[in-house]
Parts: C-alpha cells; sequence; structure tokens
C-alpha cells in the first residue's frame, strides 16, 4: 500500500532523515518507534505531503506522491493526525466534527459522526461544548474521530497518547486497537512512546539518528530491556 524509498528530509540546513525506506501493507498497524529527535515525526509529516523531501520518494497506492500537496494525499486516501494543533478549540465537539466530515454527503457524515460518537462514547454529553475545554483525553479523542471520520485506506497517527495519563493513554490505544482492526483492509502507521500497550501491533520500526536501526514483529521484544537497549536507547 505504502512505499517509502531511500527518503531523506530535513529542516533547512539540518538533516533529519537520512535513505530510510519502508513499506507498509494492506491492514497493517505499523508502530513507529525511538529516541526522541530520531525523525518519527519527521517521517510522518514527509509522507504526508508537510515536508518536502531532498531525496527519495513516497509510492501510495503505487502512484508517486511526489509534487502532490497534503490535501491532494489525503484525498488518495491518507488520514494524518498531527501531534498539536490537531482541534479547533474555539468550537463546539459537535462543530468540530462537523468541519471535519463537511466534505461527505449528508448521509456519510451522519453515519461517520453515529460510528465516531459510538467509539468515543464519552464525548456524546461533550458535544455542545467548547473543544478547547476538554479534558486532554476528551481533546485527543475528539482529534482521532476528526481523521478516522473520513474512510481512509492508510491513517498515519503522530503521538496519539502524548501528554495523556497512564489512564487515558490506555484508553485511547485500546479506541485505536478497536477501530484498526474493525476493517481487515485499515492500516494504521503510528508514532508512540507507550510501547506496553501495543501488543496487537503487527510490526515495529525502531528509528535512530535518522535511519531505521531495527524491525520487529515480536511484540516481547518491546519489553525485553537488553533489546531495547541495543535498538531504541543507543
Amino acid at each position: 500500500m505504502l512505499s517509502v524509498r531511500n527518503l531523506s528530509c530535513g529542516y533547512g540546513e539540518r538533516p533529519v532523515l537520512n535513505d530510510v525506506s519502508l513499506a507498509v501493507h494492506e491492514g497493517e498497524a505499523v508502530l513507529i518507534a525511538g529516541p526522541n529527535g530520531c525523525g518519527k515525526s519527521t517521517l510522518l509529516k514527509a509522507t504526508v505531503g508537510a515536508l518536502p523531501l531532498t531525496a527519495g520518494d513516497v509510492v501510495f497506492g503505487g502512484e508517486s506522491l511526489a509534487g502532490k500537496s497534503v490535501e491532494e494525499r489525503v484525498r488518495l486516501g491518507l488520514g494524518y493526525l498531527r501531534q498539536t494543533d490537531n482541534i479547533f478549540p474555539g468550537q463546539t465537539v459537535e462543530e468540530n466534527l462537523q468541519l471535519a466530515g463537511m466534505s461527505l454527503p449528508k448521509t456519510a457524515y451522519t453515519a461517520a459522526r453515529d460510528e465516531m460518537l459510538a467509539l468515543f462514547d464519552f464525548l456524546v454529553p461533550k458535544l455542545g461544548q467548547r473543544a478547547g475545554s476538554l479534558s486532554g483525553g476528551q481533546r485527543q479523542a475528539l482529534a482521532l474521530a476528526m481523521v478516522f471520520m473520513r474512510p481512509q485506506r492508510l491513517y498515519l497517527l503522530d503521538e496519539p497518547s502524548a501528554g495523556l495519563s497512564p489512564k487515558s493513554a490506555q484508553d485511547i490505544i485500546e479506541r485505536i486497537r478497536r477501530f484498526a482492526k474493525e476493517d481487515a483492509k485499515r492500516a494504521i502507521v503510528m508514532v508512540e512512546h507507550r510501547l506496553d500497550l501495543l501488543s496487537w501491533i503487527d510490526r515495529a520500526v525502531f528509528l535512530s539518528q535518522g535511519r531505521i536501526k531495527a524491525e520487529t514483529s515480536d511484540f516481547r521484544q518491546f519489553l525485553d530491556p537488553n533489546w531495547l537497549s541495543k535498538n531504541y536507547f543507543e
């Protein structure tokens, strides 16, 4: 579904990713992990078109995304959860959902809204409340609902549990798991650091200093201190 080929990029004169290649298959849930500053979020931004490449290519569904804007990539089937600034704080929860689904036909919007309010049921009594007044977990749930409302082939999620309490993080990750597994063709690439909550992930890719250092499909390695010391912290 997705092929990142020899990708290099950075910010101005500062390189971040160097010759990164990654494939994601239909229905797969892939974790991108690694220490702070290793390029995890940068990889998602480059994939969705929010950051220009200095080398390489991103191919989605067999089509090169070179020269395509974020909006064009979204229309092709990429969903993207930004780590910050991912809701409209001055608008109500209901208005945020309406803005997220404004491109959908009315019947499709209603169905998507109902699905999201079933998945994030604690948002139902908050529909008339301004999004900026929600708790951290509620805001992140709303941000995810806004991304998930639009049926996409691949969802890129940048640290969905960032800043949340352990209880809220566990709840959010479990709801993401439910969403991911509802459709066998739905793929997710997620940057996340709470490795103990991710036993359902199909594959993990560990970045270090802008390069892929290791890959594994064995969740037990996530919790092995020796393996983590070698592939995560060094």
